[in-house]
């Protein structure tokens, strides 16, 4: 496809062309809101706009909201074996004290700390994964993390070299993880930036939306212990002080060094929006946060911005064949709606769609179509003939003579058949009938000699 300058100012002639494309901008606002994380983002789950930022690009301990990152990759290698049977290796959840642990060089970085969350996982238990995805995201589970990373890449530290790769193919290139779990690592840290980015991609496996939404979880019973109950961790889904009826997960996390993070989702109309919140010094600040941000872009009225206006955009093309040049337009306005805090980039294009010539006036001949960044068709509006398109008469004499070879390339098998035949025929007839007939004369002769002699 070939690109054309276009103005709007007058017809636009894509002479030869099937299409042109006009790249455009809407520049978002962003959301005025104050929120006191010392990072944060807010973008839509389904475009990736963003409708806020600061600090998107500070690198920050994530602590345990790193377990979005680590399900994700889970469900990107096991999603079609949720039920399948995991038995817990001792070296996963092994527990050291905080002190010893974090003594460089005395135990791997995946080490679980007296103190940390989890949900008891005793060595040798076995646990489906389903039921560990569960225990990582409601409680914040180390041991589950450590558990699900063995079992996934056979070893945790393979876990973590994938993992990193997995998220780097997804434009996270500000974040490097030496944990499953998020507990303290002087070099595990990550962006608002590329966490939105980690939750955007795993809400779009249902399971994980399913896990995340959750207020309570039933543990099965396992080899080692009896039934139990999972909580909720995220105070947005909890009745109490933070509750927020729109939410619909993600994750929360701490630890000293990184503070109160967050990851959040919720939902109101035909939205989707997800909130990173990094660095909070209070638990309070992260709830009060997020729900502040959601609370400024779901109020915002969407807004409409014409693209193209019925009767003063025409649109040109040189038809092949035709006797004046193609001049066509819209039946209607064509407007597209959006958010003012949504920053979109789309291009708007024609494809033309020609009938034969003649073109009468009102005729389709093609269409308009407004298509995002990523490729997706936001809207399209038909195009209609303004004036008659008359063919010339060298075209129609084309046309007239390309129906004959139409009609005679219908019938050229038998005419070959049949001249073929011809010659087969008239080959027998000059070569194999002569040498018959002279053979027969020599016969009669040798006959008539016998004659003579008796």
């Amino acid at each position: 496809m070939q690109q054309v300058s276009v103005s709007r100012r007058s017809a636009w002639l894509a002479i030869g062309l099937a299409v042109f494309w006009l790249p455009c901008l809407i520049e978002g606002k962003q959301l005025n809101v104050e929120v006191s994380a010392k990072a944060a983002i807010l973008i839509n789950a389904d475009t990736g706009d963003p409708l806020f930022e600061k600090n998107t690009h500070l690198p920050c301990y994530p602590a345990s909201i790193t377990k979005v990152a680590t399900a994700l990759y889970a469900l990107e290698k096991r999603s079609s074996f949720l039920d399948e049977v995991v038995t817990a290796p001792l070296d996963a959840i092994s527990t050291v004290s905080p002190a010893v642990r974090r003594q460089s060089g005395k135990h791997p970085p995946y080490r679980l700390e007296f103190g940390g969350t989890h949900i008891g996982i005793k060595a040798g238990e076995e646990l489906s994964l389903r039921v560990l995805l569960y225990g990582l995201m409601l409680p914040s589970g180390n041991d589950a993390a450590n558990v699900i990373s063995h079992h996934v890449s056979g070893s945790i530290p393979k876990f973590m070299e994938e993992m990193n790769s997995f998220i780097r193919a997804k434009g996270c290139n500000e974040t490097v993880f030496y944990t499953p779990h998020g507990l303290p690592h002087p070099d595990h840290k990550t962006t608002a930036h590329d966490m939105a980015i980690i939750a955007k991609e795993a809400l779009k496996y249902q399971f994980f939306r399913e896990v995340v939404g959750a207020v309570r979880y039933t543990r099965p019973e396992t080899n080692k212990q009896p039934e139990s109950f999972m909580l909720q961790h995220n105070a947005l889904l909890r009745p109490g002080a933070f509750y927020y009826p729109k939410a619909i997960g993600i994750k929360t996390g701490y630890t000293q060094s990184g503070g109160y993070t967050m990851v959040a989702a919720a939902k109101h109309r035909d939205r989707t929006l997800i909130a990173v919140l990094l660095g909070c010094e209070k638990i309070d600040q992260r709830y009060r946060d997020a729900v502040a941000l959601f609370e400024a872009a779901f109020a915002e009225p969407k807004v409409s911005r014409k693209l193209f206006a019925r009767g003063f955009d025409n649109f040109s093309l040189a038809v092949k064949g035709g006797k004046s040049i193609l001049e066509a337009s819209l039946s209607e306005d064509l407007t597209l709606e959006y958010y003012p805090s949504a920053e979109s980039q789309f291009s708007a294009s024609i494809r033309w769609q020609l009938p034969c010539l003649p073109i009468a006036p009102g005729q389709r001949v093609g269409e308009i179509q407004v298509v995002s960044a990523k490729g997706e068709l936001l809207k399209k509006a038909p195009l209609f003939a303004i004036y008659s398109v008359e063919s010339t008469f060298s075209h129609r004499c084309g046309i007239f003579f390309d129906k004959i070879k139409i009609a005679l390339s219908g019938h050229v098998a038998l005419i070959l058949a049949v001249l073929g035949a011809v010659v087969i025929v008239a080959c027998f007839y000059f070569f194999h009938y002569p040498h018959q007939k002279r053979q027969r004369g020599k016969k009669s002769i040798s006959r008539a000699k016998r004659g003579t002699k008796l």
